[in-house]
């Protein structure tokens, strides 16, 4: 990568940038918050180790219960934010931190900036194999994967937002370089279902639009090998649309899907009603968790999803920049759609793997991101790992020919 190689210390820099300016704003600024309660209940876990290794290493690997909170936690240890232990996912996020704690000796901000390496090296790592597709000039990827800012502040510091990006762009390494290597060693195997693991028990929806996501990408790729069959190749995307489609059928009418829509919907109430909840608020006009009821509000909870806050909805230091990149955002949705190349765009799309990921991984995510948050600080947050892949849709050149085929299979 000689043309991206060259920005490696100022992306590095950049990226830290956001770390110390986010654990700056939570520690100094709001004095507290979600991170700073992992970082609370990864001390308690790293005084759990140095006192007794055998509680920690059960704690690590039992679900949180009362009985274990009063066998594992005394005064020497302290004891982890009770809302934290209470909520399986929250614990998740402290239990990973706890190895940073040790690490660290504790420190707040030195736990910070690991996260953030790790953050900038997913990332960097992820640019350099979407460069091996040509689908985009090294002015396009710096941007997607480096310098949009609301991602470098969300997801480079300890939160579950920030171990969530550090998984998914790992997983994602792992699984192209596989694809495009057509090797799937057992290193490779251990590695791809231990960050599976974690994706889907801090955030299962995401994992579902990784899944997703992923089956549509090695669709698009199988297609390829079709080029010349134009029979196989129909009917190879007939099936993967209908199966495609299946899968998400059957993921919307399942239980599970239908608990975690009315839990969703109980919270939206709550962030309507209460009025504890003095963030920025948005309304959707159909809150219907039905199969039917989530198909009829996917357009509008998807625009939202990528869209709000609006600029004029964004007047607050919080909240600025994301107005304005929702604002570009629009602005390159807009030049997308009304280009000439728009049919070629959408068949450059369609026939590459990773562009056809990151669309699906779009729009479900968008979608999830639109119906649960309503809360703008909450939107933001959690829409923030979708934005370089929303950028990488919106940006392809439109140009189609061999070179993209004969590049990956020369790496």
């Amino acid at each position: 990568m000689p043309s991206l190689a060259g920005f490696y210390w100022l992306s590095f820099f950049y990226h830290l940038s956001f770390t110390i300016l986010f654990a700056s704003f939570y520690a100094f600024i709001l004095e507290g918050g979600d991170t700073i309660a992992y970082w609370q209940g990864a001390n308690t876990l790293n005084n759990l180790f140095f006192e007794s290794p055998a509680n920690y290493f059960e704690c690590l690997f039992s679900s949180p219960s009362p009985e274990l909170f009063g066998q594992h936690f005394n005064p020497n240890t302290g004891f982890p934010p009770g809302w934290i232990y209470r909520e399986n996912e929250g614990w998740l996020v402290s239990k990973i931190a706890s190895i940073l704690s040790i690490i660290s000796l504790k420190s707040y901000l030195a736990m910070s900036l690991i996260v953030g390496y790790f953050s900038f090296l997913g990332s960097w790592r992820l640019m350099g194999l979407v460069a091996r597709f040509k689908t985009h000039s090294s002015g396009h990827l710096l941007i997607a994967f480096m310098f949009i800012p609301s991602v470098c502040f969300w997801c480079t510091g300890i939160s579950k937002d920030g171990f969530i990006f550090v998984l998914v762009f790992y997983l994602l390494i792992a699984l192209f370089n596989s694809i495009i290597d057509g090797k799937l060693s057992i290193k490779r195997i251990v590695w791809i279902v231990v960050l599976s693991y974690f994706i889907f028990y801090l955030r299962s929806f995401v994992f579902l639009a990784v899944l997703v996501a992923l089956i549509m990408a090695y669709g698009a790729r199988l297609t390829k090998k079709f080029e010349s069959n134009q029979l196989a190749k129909l009917g190879l995307r007939f099936f993967y649309l209908i199966g495609g489609l299946g899968i998400l059928f059957l993921f919307f009418s399942s239980d599970a899907v239908t608990n975690i829509m009315m839990q969703a919907t109980i919270i939206q109430q709550d962030f309507v009603n209460n009025n504890i909840y003095t963030g920025s608020k948005y309304v959707l006009s159909n809150q219907d968790i039905s199969p039917i009821g989530l198909v009829k509000s996917f357009p509008q909870a998807l625009f939202y999803g990528i869209y709000r806050p609006y600029l004029t909805e964004s007047l607050s230091a919080t909240l600025f920049l994301n107005g304005v990149e929702s604002l570009i955002f629009l602005f390159f949705t807009f030049r997308f759609f009304i280009s000439f190349k728009i049919f070629t765009k959408i068949k450059q799309i369609r026939k590459n793997e990773f562009l056809m990921f990151a669309l699906v991984f779009v729009l479900i995510l968008g979608f999830m991101a639109g119906f649960t948050s309503v809360l703008f600080g909450v939107l933001v947050r959690i829409r923030a790992i979708i934005l370089p892949f929303v950028y990488l849709v919106l940006t392809v050149s439109g140009k189609l020919d061999s070179q993209e085929a004969t590049a990956i299979k020369n790496n």
